[in-house]
């Protein structure tokens, strides 16, 4: 179990206030402010899920009170309640920092299942974010434009377009592998020249990708 003084630590780190965790763990932030400072004992499933926060944000915790972030990290979501993980700590990484989210090879259709009813609150809450530029490339002919409210759209021609998609943002890059509606699993990891080289690739595949006409037009 970690400690308050790791606790402390890691939120530094992220530089996220305590509100900020609080509200992601579903917690009062007074609640989290007495547990940092240890005038409460909470129970060890509290502070599990204090600690599975941090390790699912890229925080490791060592020996002797030790508190830094990982190196090369693969972390694997599996099933719905993983997809879900998955998609907050994308939410979290956007509404903190904001930046460039890029997605290939994407059927809406089997992410909005996946979703499910969390869907409208995702849509939402990053529809809100500043300073954000997301770019999605769907098969030529889909006109399943779920994100329009907050992404760019590209068609991939369909002998180039392949059924894994790709998540590409910060230092992590994800491979989500669908099995229609029956599983779904997310491989994330956090190594940032695997990132930088897939994220040139998207780059490359959205220079040639083809501009998606009006509905009129097509």
């Amino acid at each position: 179990m970690i400690s308050p003084t790791q606790m402390r630590a890691a939120r530094a780190i992220l530089d996220y206030s305590q509100g900020q965790v609080a509200e992601q763990i579903g917690i009062a932030a007074n609640t989290l402010s007495k547990i940092e400072s240890g005038q409460t004992d909470p129970s060890g499933s509290r502070i599990q899920e204090i600690q599975s926060f941090y390790e699912l944000n890229g925080i490791e915790f060592t020996q002797n009170d030790g508190v830094q972030r990982k190196k090369g990290e693969i972390k694997i979501f599996k099933g719905r309640d993983g997809f879900l993980d998955f998609y907050k700590y994308v939410l979290r990484i956007a509404e903190q920092d904001g930046g460039q989210f890029l997605v290939s090879n994407v059927n809406e259709a089997l992410f909005d299942f996946w979703l499910g009813e969390e869907l409208d609150e995702y849509v939402d809450r990053i529809t809100k974010v500043e300073n954000l530029s997301f770019k999605v490339l769907i098969k030529e002919g889909d006109y399943n434009f779920a994100a329009s409210d907050y992404a760019e759209y590209k068609w991939i021609p369909e002998k180039s377009f392949t059924n894994v998609p790709f998540y590409i943002f910060g230092d992590h890059m994800a491979m989500i592998l669908f099995n229609e509606h029956k599983d779904v699993s997310v491989y994330l990891i956090g190594e940032e020249e695997l990132t930088k080289a897939q994220r040139n690739i998207f780059y490359s595949n959205w220079k040639d990708a083809l501009i998606i006409p009006k509905a009129g037009d097509a």
